[in-house]
């Protein structure tokens, strides 16, 4: 099938600059050809400046830049758009959204981060999005909010947050120790709730994620964060079991996306005595809800939508390089 020329529309940024061509048929995003090329990338390998009350949000040893978080947001919707974080924390996922205008909802059982979200959010003059405070295993199931069009989460990590830390210390050839490697770790407790063993966190996820299937609309994705663990001399491959769990659920496992954060220090464990991994990276995992056929067909009447929306948001900004 030829394409037909009209469908494209040249977008272009705040300084003039071209941002590439939106092509009208588009079902999953706002991106240009041109950008969506680079968010594809299966590795993003940056780290972000401190921003949105950084140090206030460190109180959470899991928190996430909200520029990272805004990056995958938009290349899974459109803005406008849904997107529900079942593990909220101190808020990555719900200012990610306010970057990039789409509506953010959370759950978060530890009310110390919720009340961080919201000083955040006060100190940064930041549109506040919706956060419940509560069990995401029991808010979820009874879900009441619009479908979701992406889940965006950074899930709890078993219980590394509360295993004991390596004691070995750190010096230079000929000097004293200055001290120990894991207390310059910026790894603290999440919360002294939720599951103690692997088989309870597994069995956790299970409930909120088969519960975030059926919030989601069809051919909507899933994005999630997971890092794996070293404890008691073995390397745990949680990326393999969340996958599992999803995939249970009724996900299709779309890719992974790894996040290598260039400005994580490296620690030297087991030095002269084993081997162990200093981790400077998380994966992302890629989902979808696919239960067929979403009505979707990309034809006149779609594109007409995308067309008007598209031109309302950049009249607004100043920002549309002739579209008809």
């Amino acid at each position: 099938m030829s394409e037909d020329p009209s469908d494209k529309v040249e977008l272009a940024r705040a300084d003039g600059a071209s941002r590439g061509f939106y092509d009208l048929k588009n079902r999953i995003n706002d991106l240009t050809g041109k950008e969506w090329v680079f968010c594809t990338k299966s590795v993003i390998p940056r780290s972000y400046p401190p921003s949105f009350q950084l140090k206030l949000r460190n109180a959470h040893g899991g928190q996430k830049p909200p520029e990272l978080c805004a990056e995958i947001v938009q290349a899974f919707t459109k803005r406008g758009q849904v997107v529900l974080d079942p593990f909220a924390g101190v808020g990555g996922t719900l200012l990610g959204c306010s970057i990039c205008g789409r509506v953010a909802i959370g759950i978060e059982i530890n009310k110390e981060w919720t009340d961080i979200y919201h000083q955040v959010c006060a100190l940064g003059h930041v549109r506040r999005q919706a956060i419940v405070h509560g069990d995401a295993s029991c808010l979820v199931p009874a879900f009441r909010f619009p479908p979701a069009d992406m889940v965006l989460t950074d899930i709890p990590y078993w219980n590394m947050d509360k295993v004991e830390k390596s004691r070995g210390t750190f010096k230079r050839a000929g000097e004293a120790a200055k001290g120990v490697y894991s207390d310059k770790s910026k790894l603290g407790r999440f919360d002294d709730e939720g599951p103690q063993t692997k088989d309870e966190w597994l069995a956790m996820l299970r409930l909120v994620f088969a519960a975030c299937h059926g919030a989601l609309k069809n051919k909507g994705y899933a994005a999630v964060f997971v890092g794996n663990m070293y404890n008691k001399g073995e390397f745990h491959y949680l990326t393999a079991d969340v996958a599992g769990v999803l995939k249970a659920a009724g996900f299709v496992f779309k890719g992974e996306i790894i996040w290598y954060d260039v400005a994580k220090k490296l620690h030297l464990y087991g030095i002269n005595y084993e081997w162990i991994p200093s981790m400077v990276h998380q994966s992302i995992l890629v989902f979808q809800k696919d239960e067929g056929s979403a009505g979707v067909d990309g034809g006149a009447e779609f594109k007409a939508q995308n067309r008007a929306r598209l031109n309302a948001y950049q009249r607004k900004k100043g920002t549309l390089n002739g579209a008809r």
